[in-house]
């Protein structure tokens, strides 16, 4: 009891309130059960601290389930001081148990300027031992070795594994204006290198942990489909590849994690294409299957999207998810949710209790309180994703998901999404001629997958956010038109031409070190092109010229220009300047009358002087 300094005095009493969703408004609402009194008489200042025991017969819990309780100081009939609490009550003979899937997520937002250099020791900070603090990343192969017989999944950002990559081979660290370097080997680095091994022990015990496929950055994904991009795709991709050299998984992850578990009828695709077999969503989203296929609470439905990619979705539990993983965690409120999921007969055995955001806010004390009291419940059976998506197969027909783009709102997220957008244009038109395997395209990707991360772009985004997700994007942009800059082109037609058919000489530099793929486009109004106007090349580094046979009835323009995907990256002109035999004449009667001329001063004037 804090009373907040005040003397305060009365009796301390506790209801219990019927079985209710731990996200219930109206749960403390609702008639009491049983009202029972702790202690009479109670006074105090300041703070006190009163431990009493009361039989569930006494409190007429009638059976399993989560119980809401609340504990009043009460005097004179009004309530001075109060607090709410949840009972989770379970028998464990009364059901079979309920089988509890655990999706953690462990992620971190981007700490490095486009640079490398890195602009905070957060991640460092997340690194030391001893630490209870919720992000530490030292907490999860501990909890996995002290309690092996409660499984978890993991969803580890791939972005994070290159910080601390980078991070113990040693770093610069800018603050202030101040740069300060730190050598492998030094304790930061030397923290940094425990970290990453630290998450490769955890992903090579594989008897009570699953890591499931993610994207590069934890990004969300409805926001890049909404404007048709492939980004997410590209994103995934990548976070196998970085998951596999760093983590050293045996095989490929069959499971994959939805950040914000959101996906989109367009999005839905990201995780089917790139090789995802299941994945958890939100339990909010049950309503966007179409027609709700199926019993009420299936607890996994087989979903398409309109391009026909098959994912096998699971549902999270919301109340479970909201009270272990959420801003507030409260393990009590948790227990209460599995205790109203044991106690229902008519729902599914599966519970999921999935993270949408990394970093969740429940402490790693904390945490290890909970997988203890995990591990000596028998009515609770831990499993991994995997092992459920084994167990609970969709017994429905593939449905649609009918859920559209997720909008970004806010002004500061509108415009960033707004840049990102016009960088995204430049650099589609330089990844459409450039080799995948290209190491500038390479770079440049990622500098644009780190600014799609949702640490910089999500309704909450801080302007301090936002401007050093700006920094990435402002250098995919320089290093775009830099590199399109190289790409130049000039055309070449001949001074005069005899008849309407004519040849034009086009000639293409490509100053950049690799090849570059791009369409050359002649046109001209009124002109013919026997062999086509436009052709796709493979621009070696140097000097292409290309020679464009055309027809024309008269003098015309032509335009040549090196395209990508339809959008002109460079251009010049030239004009078709065709002579009629009767122009012919007066031509060479002009041309002999100037060498007549020439003639003349050369041998008749100059002799004269002489």
């Amino acid at each position: 009891l804090n009373g907040g300094g005040a003397n305060l005095s009365g009796d301390l009493e506790l209801k219990i309130y019927p079985p209710a969703s731990t996200q219930s408004a109206a749960a403390f609402t609702a008639q009491p059960l049983a009202t029972k009194g702790i202690q009479q008489a109670v006074d105090f200042s300041g703070e006190k601290t009163v431990t009493f025991e009361a039989k569930l017969s006494d409190l007429d819990a009638d059976g399993s389930g989560g119980y809401p309780v609340r504990v009043s100081l009460v005097r004179d009939g009004k309530e001075v001081l109060g607090s709410n609490t949840w009972l989770a009550v379970a028998d464990p003979g009364g059901h079979q148990p309920v089988d509890l899937v655990l999706v953690w997520t462990v992620g971190a937002p981007p700490e490095r300027n486009p640079a490398g250099q890195f602009e905070n020791g957060a991640l460092v900070g997340r690194c030391q031992a001893g630490t209870a603090a919720p992000d530490s990343l030292l907490q999860h192969q501990a909890l996995q070795s002290q309690f092996p017989r409660v499984k978890t999944t993991y969803a580890v950002e791939p972005s994070l594994l290159e910080q601390l990559k980078a991070l113990a081979g040693g770093f610069d660290l800018r603050q202030g204006g101040k740069v300060t370097s730190y050598p492998a080997g030094s304790p930061e680095a030397t923290a940094a290198a425990g970290c990453l091994e630290s998450l490769r022990q955890l992903a090579a015990n594989d008897a009570n942990t699953e890591i499931v496929a993610s994207p590069y950055t934890f990004t969300s994904l409805p926001m890049l489909a909404r404007d048709g991009w492939d980004d997410g795709t590209g994103q995934y991709a990548l976070g196998d590849d970085v998951i596999d050299n760093e983590l050293g998984l045996k095989a490929t992850p069959s499971g994959v994690y939805a950040p914000g578990l959101d996906v989109t009828t367009d999005s839905l695709r990201y995780l089917a294409v790139t090789g995802g077999v299941y994945t958890v969503l939100s339990g909010s989203m049950r309503t966007g299957v179409q027609g709700r296929p199926g019993t009420e609470g299936e607890p996994s439905y087989r979903l398409r999207d309109i391009g026909g990619e098959r994912i096998t979705a699971f549902f999270a539990d919301d109340d479970a998810s909201q009270a272990l993983l959420g801003s507030q965690p409260d393990p009590n409120a948790f227990f209460a949710a599995l205790a109203n999921d044991y106690r229902d007969d008519s729902h599914t055995r599966l519970v999921i209790a999935a993270a949408p955001a990394p970093s969740p806010a429940i402490a790693a004390g904390q945490r290890q309180r909970v997988y203890n009291a995990i591990n000596q419940e028998s009515w609770i059976n831990p499993i991994t994703l995997g092992e459920a998506n084994a167990k609970y197969k969709p017994s429905t027909v593939p449905s649609t998901l009918l859920r559209y783009n997720d909008p970004v709102s806010g002004y500061i997220s509108e415009t960033y999404y707004q840049r990102l957008s016009d960088v995204h244009e430049m650099y589609e038109d330089y990844r459409a001629g450039v080799d995948s395997e290209q190491a500038e395209l390479a770079a440049a990707t990622r500098n644009l997958f780190t600014a799609e991360s949702a640490y910089l772009i999500n309704r909450n985004v801080s302007p301090e956010d936002a401007n050093r997700g700006l920094a990435f994007l402002d250098t995919v942009a320089g290093f775009v038109q830099g590199e399109l800059g190289n790409l130049s082109i000039s055309i070449k037609t001949p001074l005069l031409q005899g008849s309407g058919d004519g040849e034009a000489l086009v000639t293409i530099k490509n100053g950049n070190q690799y090849a570059f793929t791009a369409d050359i486009a002649v046109e001209g109004g009124d002109v013919e092109f026997p062999q086509g106007g436009q052709q796709r090349l493979r621009l070696e580094p140097g000097t292409t010229e290309l020679r464009v046979p055309y027809r024309s009835s008269g003098w015309a323009p032509l335009i040549a220009s090196i395209q990508s995907r339809g959008h002109i990256l460079a251009k010049d002109g030239a004009t078709i300047h065709p002579v009629s035999g009767r122009v012919w004449i007066v031509v060479i009667v002009a041309a002999a009358a100037l060498l007549g001329g020439l003639l003349y001063i050369m041998l008749v004037v100059r002799r004269r002087r002489a």
